[in-house]
């Protein structure tokens, strides 16, 4: 199958505002042990450069108000948000972008709902579907998961060498994610990441905030390989 560039582009605005992103929270209502604003709140005074709202079971009735309110947080706060799955409530509720699966909406489809300026990422688990993506327009790859995860059914981690290949191959900014933790964040740093994706080990935490801080502090600092 020959990949090529799609007439849709990925905008240079999306670009610059992803580019600088360390920290990338992802939250969840059903993983959260305080209330999912509050949650919101504590991971924006920890630092969460990005916010992804996941909410794969919501009704939409549901979703739209949670949606609309983190739009509101994020924006007084200058932290980027990005709605997972639903292209048309991202549009809906002005999100700064969208993120979606292998099995979600196609690559050009989602780019052609919330428009060229909006932020669109891409999970990835192997690097023929990263090129993919790359080229069909997306803003930013998740590569991963890197390491065993409960957060998603994932047969098999795919472990640090696909983010060695992703550093070297792929142009776009791309995110580290699976089950990374502050025992194994040195060796996604020293495989190349600068910028990881967390969930469980932030939102479940029993100090939210001080849990990010240290995390944003690792990646803010890191200068080379640890040993």
């Amino acid at each position: 199958m020959s990949l090529q560039p799609t007439q849709n582009a990925t905008s240079q605005i999306s670009i610059k505002d992803f580019s600088n992103v360390k920290l990338y929270v992802i939250i969840s209502s059903g993983l959260t042990r305080k209330p999912v604003l509050e949650t919101l709140k504590e991971v924006i005074q920890g630092g969460a450069d990005a916010i992804q709202l996941r909410e794969k079971s919501l009704s939409d009735n549901n979703l739209i108000p949670i949606a609309e309110k983190f739009k509101e947080i994020t924006s007084q706060a200058k932290t980027l948000f990005i709605l997972n799955d639903r292209a048309d409530i991202a549009k809906m509720v002005d999100a700064d972008g969208l993120h979606i699966g292998q099995s979600d909406i196609a690559v050009p489809m989602a780019r052609e709902i919330i428009g060229n300026n909006k932020i669109l990422g891409v999970s990835t688990h192997n690097i023929f579907q990263a090129k993919k993506a790359q080229l069909e327009g997306a803003t930013y790859i998740s590569a991963g998961p890197i390491f065993y995860t409960t957060t998603k059914d994932y047969e098999q981690p795919v472990g640090l060498d696909y983010l060695k290949q992703v550093k070297k191959e792929i142009n776009i900014p791309f995110v580290a994610i699976g089950a990374i933790n502050l025992e194994n964040i040195n060796d996604v740093l020293n495989a190349g990441a600068t910028c990881i994706a967390i969930c469980s080990s932030i939102i479940c935490s029993n100090n939210i905030i001080e849990t990010a801080r240290t995390f944003k502090t690792l990646l803010t600092t890191y200068h080379g390989t640890i040993y």
